[in-house]
């Protein structure tokens, strides 16, 4: 089972690369992001919080919980800008569960409609004008605890800024009309020859790498099934904190099966324990669930707990947090990749410019939504149409032109799936 070709060989000589094409390119995007609305003159009238209810195509099971339903809290700010109406939007990653992060959708809901709404509010100041994306840190204050209710509200300030400015993210960045791989995921099955079934469909749709869902008892026999079947195949394994390190020897004997990384294997607070992995093995280790913040990326590159960085920008507190990791990972040669939450198209394609910008080296989990979702409101939108072959047959995601972070969407979609909202009035 042994596969010449692992992330880190794959990785070699491309750090400095990285690092040399950061330099410019990177840091203009981090202050493009920063002063974005600092002359758009928006005028804020209403702030409000939605939350949608959408479903799940299949089932997706971890293995520490089975996905059912997205629900979905998305946060709308509505003014105008030289008198014409004007209205920016931002999508929350919490859950529907508190599996994964200590926001579920009730907790962002709650609080994105109450203090951080609020807080938008006041620091429009008496002439009601959004503040510019790098000047929300009163906002943040707010929910210091809670990167991704912020987040959504950090998105809408800066797309209600970028519509202003009739500016797409993709331009704001330097990145429009880039095209970046795409990734699948596959959650943990029962039965091996369902599972390599379900890898051969997805390689047959174009995914050029394929992430598992592995947790104790269930990972060296359907990775060996899974490599068996695709020894060309870029395969990553997720474990989302189901092993302990007593365990260890479970994960160790992945080392032959060629794969890319090993993500998330330990709990999120026992960066030790990643670390002394990390040096028995030749895989490369990957965290996520650990990354909370650009500092606490930093803090696990320091101590040796990975040498692959998921980034999901919600979770690291918005799209200013994601850049600066970016640009950490970038000045310390270390690969990024762009995970993935269960998004809308509007989200994903947040994602999809910030793969662009962190380089093309590794696929994120940008599968498109419809494969996933059902009720999307972004799903009838042209955006939904940016996922595509290349002349290789590999799947791949555009980036968009439209200004915005993405599109607006289908009103009478998105009326039909929403169950709840608030909001509060600029005054």
């Amino acid at each position: 089972m042994d596969v010449p070709v692992t992330a880190a060989l794959a990785w070699d000589g491309l750090g400095e690369q990285a690092a040399l094409a950061w330099d410019g390119l990177g840091e203009q995007a981090a202050l493009a992001w920063d002063g974005l609305g600092e002359h758009s003159g928006f005028v804020l009238r209403r702030a409000e919080v939605l939350q949608v209810e959408l479903a799940m195509r299949e089932p997706v099971r971890t293995a520490r919980s089975t996905h059912r339903r997205r629900p979905v809290v998305l946060v709308h700010v509505v003014g105008e800008v030289d008198g014409r109406p004007a209205e920016g939007w931002g999508e929350c990653a919490a859950l529907a569960d508190r599996t994964y992060d200590r926001e579920d959708v009730s907790v962002a809901f709650a609080l994105v409609g109450g203090r951080l709404l609020a807080a938008l509010v006041e620091a429009c100041g008496p002439g009601r004008l959004l503040p510019a994306a790098g000047g929300l840190g009163t906002v943040r204050a707010a929910a210091s605890a809670s990167p991704l209710s912020y987040a959504a509200v950090e998105a809408a300030v800066g797309d209600a800024h970028l519509r202003a400015e009739e500016r797409s993210f993709a331009a704001l960045l330097g990145v429009e009309g880039t095209s970046v791989s795409v990734g699948a995921v596959v959650g943990t099955a029962g039965d091996l020859d369902e599972l390599v079934g379900r890898v051969g469909r997805l390689v047959g749709q174009g995914y050029g790498r394929v992430k598992m869902k592995i947790g104790p008892g269930s990972d060296a026999g359907p990775v060996r099934a899974v490599r068996e079947a695709f020894p060309g195949l870029r395969l990553q394994v997720d474990a989302n904190e189901s092993y302990t390190e007593a365990e260890g020897d479970a994960l160790a004997a992945l080392d032959g099966a060629g794969l890319d990384c090993i993500e998330q294997p330990f709990d999120r607070r026992d960066l030790g324990a990643h670390a002394r992995l990390a040096r028995r093995m030749r895989t490369p280790i990957c965290l996520d669930e650990s990354l909370t913040s650009p500092e606490a990326v930093s803090e696990a590159l320091a101590a040796g707990a990975c040498s692959v960085v998921c980034l999901k920008p919600a979770r690291l507190g918005g799209i200013a947090a994601a850049i600066e990791v970016i640009r950490r990972c970038a000045d310390a040669g270390v690969p990024v990749w762009i995970g993935g939450m269960y998004e809308t198209v509007f989200a994903r394609g947040v994602n999809a410019v910030l793969a662009a910008l962190a380089g093309p080296d590794w696929p994120g989990d940008l599968a498109p939504p419809d494969t996933y979702l059902l009720g999307d409101p972004w799903s009838g939108t042209r955006a939904a149409g940016l996922w595509g072959v290349d002349r290789s047959g590999a799947l791949t995601v555009a980036t968009g032109s439209e200004p915005g972070l993405g599109p607006l969407p289908v009103r009478s979609a998105l009326e039909s799936v929403v169950t709840r909202r608030s909001g509060i009035d600029a005054r």
